[in-house]
């Protein structure tokens, strides 16, 4: 063990460190604290193209630029007796002028009362390394460059430090900076959209469990900004199974799919005018047959055409053309109700594509509504233009059972409507456009009746009480003569004045002529039974409506509690806040309620009880049905405990059979009325019928 020792000992001795360093390939120099070089090898002469001798003694610091020397002076500044080492960079020009990146490792020396007596400084080529080096970060950057040009960055999850690493661009993408980066799953999702972080997290679950990530989602970035991104990753797994680490692209599509968007509104919207197109309407028609074959209903197209818009398009030129164009959308967008779609043809044809159609008078209707905006002059540039419209009217399935055949017959009626003049609406079928014409003179007919209120008179048809047969009301029916004299029945002409709305001013005459008949009676010596007169739905919706009966009352002088007013339950259905309004205002009157054709619009009990009323009134078609066997008992004796347990007065309409009589009064019915009685009867023959029935 001496002997190794010893042996060491000797060599170390034995060793001449100057020789060795003289020999290093490095460039090894010391310099004074003013770099004054105090020696230098011959690979630093080398270096430079002179010798040791030459360099010893020069000032090597004066010889560089003034921005470098700048640098190194504040490079030795930094040495100290406690921080002795230190590295530095930079690049020097070599004697056969090639420049060349040197790494200098530099030690002070201090003596023992810390005052700096030289440096020793030793050089490595680095410049390959550096090139090498700047390469990549050129690379880098390139590569920095093509993911922000492309919007696309590359990052990796790293599970078993649960960190995750993003590129530059991946940051961006985000808008966020590394020091509001959590780093982490988490701190992913919290960035994802809160509406698809379930979606998303369940996609990430399921590459952990071999399958493959590829995601579009939405993120939020700081400033609220929504941006939609697609991702795609592979897991690494070890040789067990468990997930190392996830590698994965995340590319900025937000662009992409908004252009996606506008290329879908310019293919499905008109540009002009902003409304769907051809190819929109289409497509819902497509979807209309469909369900009409489903549900087994109709629906309607109506083409339309605006009249002298070819002559002012030519005649004052497309610009002016355009703008009446967008105001003639504008006007039929406004005419548009929901569930229907407005679209445009091309030129100045539209179509209205109208589902759910039960008649051709219901289609003719919107057609009036179509057409009418367009009847008001448009001004354009100081200037009116009067441009009315041709509408033609295709049915499915009867005038075409695919979209082709029905715009073909639409367009078809148009051009007829345009050969007759126009300003006016036309079916494709013959036979429709004659039942339709029909309806219109029917409605032309009315309106002139509820005008002067000719034609039109009440009849009565008794109410009786089942136990005593004493009559104990009447209702009041509406009964109207054309003025060719003939009498149309009640279902002909009282949806036709329900429709057009002239049911809310011919109604005030109803009650008015009910109410005084019921005082002309009192005034005969007769009893003053009460009267129920029916309220249409555009009666009872009609603001004011409570206003105006209790006018009528007034005016008639009629006490208020022999008046009832019959509601249906499809009338009470919507808007049930504002039904009990208008109930309980009826109510506060004094005047009764009678729910009408009970049994037919599914009321519950719990809505039934909501509702204010006195009287419930079984339709006409259960007691028809009361015979042997008949599936209408039940539902008369279920109406009847109902009626009960709520306290309610019942009234049976139809009653014709004494069969029927009989089991309604057996089951505690309280009135009726039909031709078991009697037949409505004028105010005359009520009043005759009230002498021989004394109460």
């Amino acid at each position: 063990m001496e002997e190794e020792q010893e042996l060491t000992t000797g060599i170390g001795q034995g060793i001449d460190y100057r020789d060795m360093v003289e020999n290093l390939p490095h460039l090894v120099a010391v310099f004074l604290p003013d770099t004054t070089t105090a020696y230098a090898n011959r690979a630093l002469a080398s270096f430079f193209g002179t010798t040791p001798e030459e360099l010893r003694g020069r000032r090597w610091l004066t010889s560089l630029p003034d921005d470098e020397q700048a640098a190194i002076r504040r490079f030795l500044a930094g040495f100290t007796p406690e921080n002795p080492l230190h590295f530095y960079q930079n690049l020097v020009e070599r004697a056969d002028k090639d420049p060349r990146w040197i790494e200098w490792t530099v030690q002070a020396t201090f003596d023992a009362s810390g005052r700096l007596r030289y440096f020793q400084s030793m050089g490595l080529d680095i410049t390959e390394r550096k090139l090498a080096q700047q390469a990549l970060q050129q690379r880098e950057h390139e590569l920095a460059e093509a993911q922000r040009i492309a919007h696309l960055g590359n990052w990796i999850s790293d599970f078993t430090r649960n960190e995750i690493r993003w590129s530059d661009e991946v940051y961006r993408i985000f808008g966020l900076n590394r020091s509001q980066w959590g780093a982490t799953h988490e701190a992913f999702m919290q960035a994802v959209h809160p509406d698809d972080r379930e979606r998303v997290q369940a996609a990430v679950d399921e590459a952990l469990a071999g399958a493959a990530y590829d995601i579009e989602h939405r993120i939020v970035r700081p400033s609220g900004d929504v941006r939609t991104v697609y991702q795609n990753g592979v897991v690494d797994f070890d040789s067990d199974g468990t997930p190392l680490r996830m590698v994965g692209i995340v590319h900025d599509i937000t662009e992409h799919r908004q252009a996606e968007e506008r290329l879908m509104y310019l293919s499905y919207y008109d540009s002009l005018t902003g409304i769907p197109n051809r190819n929109y309407l289409l497509e819902r028609i497509d979807q209309a047959i469909m369900r009409a074959n489903q549900q087994n209903h109709a629906f309607a197209l109506l083409h339309l055409d605006l009249d002298r818009f070819r002559t002012i398009n030519e005649g004052l030129g497309h610009a002016t053309g355009d703008t009446l164009l967008r105001l003639a959308a504008e006007r039929l967008g406004d005419a548009e109700e929901g569930g229907e779609l407005l679209a445009r043809l091309g030129g100045d044809e539209f179509c209205l594509l109208v589902e759910n159609i039960t008649d051709s008078f219901q289609a003719a209707t919107v057609a009036r509504r179509l057409l009418a905006p367009l009847r008001t002059p448009f001004e354009v540039a100081r200037q009116s233009f009067y441009l009315p419209g041709s509408v033609g009217i295709a049915l499915y399935p009867r005038d075409g059972r695919d979209p082709g055949s029905l715009l073909r017959n639409a367009e078809s009626a148009m051009y007829q409507v345009k050969r007759d003049g126009g300003n006016a609406y036309r079916f494709y079928s013959r036979e429709m456009n004659e039942s339709t014409l029909e309806q219109v003179a029917l409605e032309g007919q009315l309106i002139r009746a509820v005008e002067r209120l000719r034609g039109f008179r009440l009849e009565y048809q008794p109410k009786v009480e089942m136990g005593s047969g004493r009559i104990v009301g009447a209702e009041a029916l509406l009964r109207w003569t054309r003025p060719d004299g003939v009498e149309l029945p009640p279902a002909a002409f009282i949806p036709v004045l329900e429709q057009t709305g002239l049911i809310v001013e011919l109604g005030r005459w109803i009650i008015t002529e009910a109410c005084r008949q019921v005082r002309a009676w009192g005034e005969q010596g007769l009893p003053m039974v009460p009267v129920a007169v029916n309220l249409a739905a555009p009666q009872f919706r009609h603001r004011g409506v409570a206003e105006t009966v209790k006018a009528i009352l007034n005016e008639t002088a009629l006490p208020p509690h022999l008046l009832e007013l019959e509601v249906t339950e499809s009338m009470l259905m919507t808007d049930v806040p504002d039904v009990v309004r208008t109930l309980n205002r009826f109510r506060e009157l004094g005047v009764r309620i009678a729910l009408d054709d009970f049994g037919t619009g599914f009321s519950s009990l719990a809505y039934l009880r909501r509702l204010p009323i006195d009287t419930l009134k079984i339709d006409r078609s259960f007691v028809n049905d009361l015979h042997n066997d008949a599936a209408g008992e039940p539902i008369v004796l279920a109406i009847l405990s109902l009626a009960s347990s709520l306290s309610l007065q019942t009234v049976a309409e139809g009653v014709e059979t004494a069969h029927q009589h009989s089991f309604l009064r057996r089951h505690g019915c309280d009135l009726a009325q039909g031709y078991l009685f009697s037949k409505p009867l004028p105010p005359d023959g009520f009043a005759e019928l009230l002498k021989s029935h004394p109460g």
